[in-house]
């Protein structure tokens, strides 16, 4: 029996098509498992692009401080950045009707724009071109908000802005050797105005240095827009965190002598770390500063608590509450021309700005004088959120009667502090923070600084010799985020981001 073979023709197109069709049917699911996703990814990515373009808004804005020091204060009438944009700043948008604010492209892209708000400080309802301080607050702060925009998706960033300077150290010096106003005669003063106010490779050998000695601790930020001098192993920094900014000859210290220097750097040494400036000096807080707590000629205040004892040069007497705006300022009454007796007796004419502060202080201060401030008993925050400023066009002086100031026999008096604590941030303008009579008596103790110093020339507190004190200064890190009233003249110094936080829901 044979058997008959059928023709095959066809049999394979009909599986390759079976196959075919099943496999269309699991595209088909799968795209429409995933389409919903397409759009959600679109979304997110526009999500990201708003905030993005929000973060270049905010640098657009430093960009034209970092220009311009004082480009806030033009508020929104500021230059646009090329003919064919106008700049994207705006006055506060409440956030409702329509959208009053000027957008700006994001450069490199055509769907992402940007746009920056002046928020006002307190008390002003927008920012003033007359009134620097219609944005920066008396914590030295500034805020902006920034949105940003793609596709539908908005984003704000609340961005606080302040100013990088030297509060952000423990202890910045712009000259690391005395004030020529310490020399000890005429002679020796004048040539000092010309041979020491120099940075140390420019500088005479001869003019006095002061030492860093190995007991010293420096515990915060530090800089130097000189090279230190170094004795032994003190120590700079708490940890890694804080800078110790130096210049001059690397590697930013020098060997004190025949002293074996081995600074511990418990810090972060920056080398070079380039220079940062000081302003002239503190007039500018004159007109911060109400009548009633403005004073003249030799001026003593003593804090207790929320109250102030102040007598006045004629001997008057009178307890007052702390000044609602946290300024007090002491005036020259008369001539008062500038000077540092190096045998110090505190016979000072009447008519000098000085201001002798000590006491415990509730509130945010600032104490200017338009000459020397002399702190003659610890001087402390009963709040470790408060923040006291002393500034001083001269000296800011730690008091230390002696006798026999003028001769070897020279000795403590009474009167002279032992381990005093000062919980200030203390700027000396033009001269220097300094213990009087420092190289006269026996060893005081530690002196305690808890915030900030900043000198124009380095002062001595303390000698190899062991008079005066040890250093026993740490940083206050909350004058990294804000500043005793009005302690700075905002357009004196660079801008930073201090802090940023989303806002939700953004305006739009």
């Amino acid at each position: 029996m044979s058997l008959i073979l059928r023709c095959q023709r066809g049999f394979t197109t009909v599986t390759v098509m079976g196959v075919l069709a099943a496999g269309s049917l699991l595209v088909a699911g799968g795209f429409a498992a995933v389409n919903p996703e397409i759009g959600l990814s679109r979304k997110d990515q526009d999500y990201k692009q708003a905030y993005g373009a929000a973060e270049g808004g905010v640098q657009w804005y430093l960009n034209n401080l970092a220009r311009d020091n004082i480009y806030y204060t033009r508020c929104t009438n500021v230059q646009d950045p090329n003919p064919t944009e106008q700049a994207p700043v705006n006055n506060m948008w409440n956030g409702s009707g329509a959208d009053p604010r000027l957008w700006r492209d994001l450069t490199g892209s055509t769907e992402a724009q940007y746009t920056v708000e002046l928020l006002p400080a307190p008390g002003y309802s927008a920012c003033n071109p007359v009134d620097q301080y219609s944005m920066v607050d008396r914590n030295g702060n500034m805020r902006l908000r920034v949105s940003g925009r793609s596709r539908g998706q908005t984003r704000s960033i609340v961005v606080t802005l302040r100013r990088r300077n030297f509060i952000d150290y423990i202890y910045f010096t712009h000259f690391e050797t005395q004030s020529p106003l310490v020399y000890a005669s005429s002679s020796d003063r004048s040539w000092a105005q010309t041979a020491c106010t120099k940075f140390r490779q420019q500088r005479s050998s001869s003019c006095e240095e002061i030492q860093f000695a190995p007991d010293d601790l420096i515990a915060g930020p530090l800089h130097s827009n000189d090279s230190i001098w170094v004795c032994g192993s003190p120590t700079f920094g708490r940890d890694q965190r804080d800078s110790v900014e130096l210049n001059g000859r690397s590697p930013g210290y020098v060997e004190r002598g025949s002293c074996d220097a081995h600074p511990d750097f418990d810090g972060t040494r920056v080398y070079p770390a380039g220079q940062l400036g000081m302003p002239p000096s503190n007039t500018a807080l004159l007109t911060r500063t109400d009548p009633a707590y403005l004073f003249k000629g030799r001026t003593r205040i003593v804090f207790d608590d929320n109250s102030m004892t102040v007598t006045r040069r004629n001997g008057s007497v009178e307890t007052k509450a702390l000044p609602p705006n946290g300024v007090i300022y002491v005036q020259n009454d008369g001539t008062c021309s500038v000077g540092y007796s190096r045998a110090q007796t505190y016979n000072s004419p009447l008519a000098c700005g000085d201001a002798w502060v000590r006491g415990d202080y509730s509130q945010d201060l600032t104490i200017a004088a338009d000459n020397d401030e002399i702190v003659n008993g610890n001087l402390t925050r009963n709040d470790d959120t408060k923040l006291l400023g002393l500034i001083a066009n001269n000296f800011v002086r730690v008091y230390h009667p002696v006798t026999n100031p003028s001769s070897s026999n020279c000795q403590n008096a009474a009167g002279s502090l032992q381990n005093p604590v000062i919980h200030a941030a203390i700027l000396a303008l033009n001269h220097s923070f300094i213990l009087d009579n420092w190289y006269c008596g026996d060893h005081l103790g530690d002196l305690t600084i808890n915030g900030a110093i900043a000198q124009r020339h380095r002062g001595t507190v303390g000698t190899s010799g062991g008079t005066g004190y040890t250093k026993a200064y740490t940083y206050n890190d909350r004058l990294k985020f804000r500043e005793p009233p009005y302690f700075l003249d905002p357009v004196q110094a660079a801008w930073r981001v201090a802090r940023q936080n989303e806002q939700v829901p953004a305006t739009k």
